[in-house]
């Protein structure tokens, strides 16, 4: 009975347009949750929308000062490069739009249409790597994952991450040489300006093309990053005196390196701070220096607490992020328990390890990131888009044997 029912899905996961019409029911689930959470009415766009607000009154590329209630300040801003511009720059102009209800819809639209185009990516790259069968059931997964569903609705470049990397990860088996290249050189340099982070997975990601022969394709994609980033670098060097990605490493430390609790922030209170909020200028930097020092030197009197930390990192990032309320919920903790499991399962076959390696580099990458940093349940919402494939294959697996053990 059971083999019967499993079998019974084949012909629904091998239809030719089954793809359609899951991408379609994707899209019509994601403005359905968009009208039903309330977020088309929203007003909140964090720090990218202070920028631009900023940016909007001829303040320059800088964000505000806050108060003691964490409110910020609309008055008192200092130069910044706390976030790269990328997705600052996609936002400015939806927020010239001065009805917020017309914005938003026009802003969630486009961004549940790059949200459509990731899962499209992906569904191609898995079908030509897996197959079709593997392929429809990663897009079922993409589809439907509540996170994933939420990420297009909000404010945050998380779907233009899935979008840049899925189009980045496809390119090699649906391009020819030509245009590969400048493809993966545009998607990648635009997607480090919207998450800096994400440059350590294209130094990997180069240095395994290095490894197997293909050394002129990553120079030439090294190189072309470079390029793309040499403005926003440029401004930095020009206006901190050095070429940062983002001016955040310091406070991103200390949040997972700290005598408080991981993802604590450092005082910003305190006579030396607010001695240097004195000289917007050279705030930024100054705090983000010292808030790297105070949390080295705890590192320094206190290494194994540092270390005792580790696991607990893994295990908030990987399995639940406990102290965070949003993944309380039964809506967001099963779905993605058994997707982890079932991630597991597919990681277990050398086939799919093979096909999909440099996923398992961008996994692998920001599992360093947050033990280096700190945990934060985004940062799952950024990776497991590319987890899901591995997902998929577990299913696969099952339905085709009954077993979740490979072959």
């Amino acid at each position: 009975m059971h083999r019967f029912h499993r079998n019974s899905i084949l012909p629904f996961l091998q239809h030719p347009t089954a793809w359609k019409w899951l991408l379609a029911a994707a899209m019509l689930f994601r403005f359905a949750f968009l009208f039903a959470s309330g977020l088309w009415k929203t007003e909140e766009y964090w720090e990218y929308g202070e920028i631009a607000r900023l940016l909007s009154e001829g303040r320059g590329y800088s964000f505000p000062f806050v108060d003691e209630q964490l409110q910020f300040l609309k008055d008192a801003w200092y130069p910044s490069a706390l976030m790269p511009p990328g997705y600052v720059f996609f936002l400015y102009p939806f927020l010239l739009i001065q009805n917020v209800v017309i914005r938003n819809l026009l802003l969630f639209t486009v961004q549940i249409g790059f949200s459509a185009l990731a899962m499209w990516f992906s569904y191609r790259l898995v079908k030509q790597k897996a197959g079709v069968e593997t392929a429809v059931v990663t897009l079922l997964f993409l589809a439907f994952t509540p996170d994933l569903v939420y990420a297009s609705c909000s404010v945050g470049p998380t779907v233009w991450f899935h979008f840049l990397l899925s189009l980045f990860l496809w390119a090699p088996s649906g391009m020819k040489q030509a245009r590969l290249t400048f493809v993966q050189i545009l998607s990648a340099g635009l997607l480090v300006l919207m998450r800096s982070e994400v440059f350590l997975f294209f130094a990997v990601y180069a240095a395994w093309q290095w490894w197997n022969g293909y050394r002129l394709q990553a120079a030439f994609l090294l190189m072309g990053i470079a390029l793309i980033l040499a403005p926003w670098l440029f401004r930095n060097y020009r206006e901190f005196g050095k070429p940062v990605l983002s001016a955040s490493a310091g406070v991103n430390f200390y949040r997972g390196n700290n005598p408080g609790e991981i993802g604590d922030w450092p005082y910003a209170w305190s006579d030396t701070v607010l001695k240097m909020r004195k000289n917007p200028a050279t705030f930024e930097g100054k705090f983000d220096s010292l808030a790297m020092h105070q949390s080295l030197d705890w590192i320094q009197q206190n290494p194994g607490t540092w270390l005792t930390r580790m696991p607990e990192k893994l295990a908030r990032f990987w399995i639940i992020d406990w102290p965070d309320p949003r993944t309380h919920p039964p809506l967001y903790w099963i779905p993605w328990f058994a997707t982890f499991l079932l991630g597991l399962v597919g990681l277990r076959n050398k086939e799919a390890r093979n096909q999909f390696f440099p996923h398992l580099i961008l996994l692998a990458v920001y599992t360093l990131v947050i033990l280096i940093f700190f945990p934060q349940l985004r940062y799952l919402t950024l990776v497991k888009f590319f987890w899901i494939p591995f997902a998929a294959v577990g299913v696969l697996n099952w339905i085709k044997t009954g077993r979740t053990d490979p072959d």
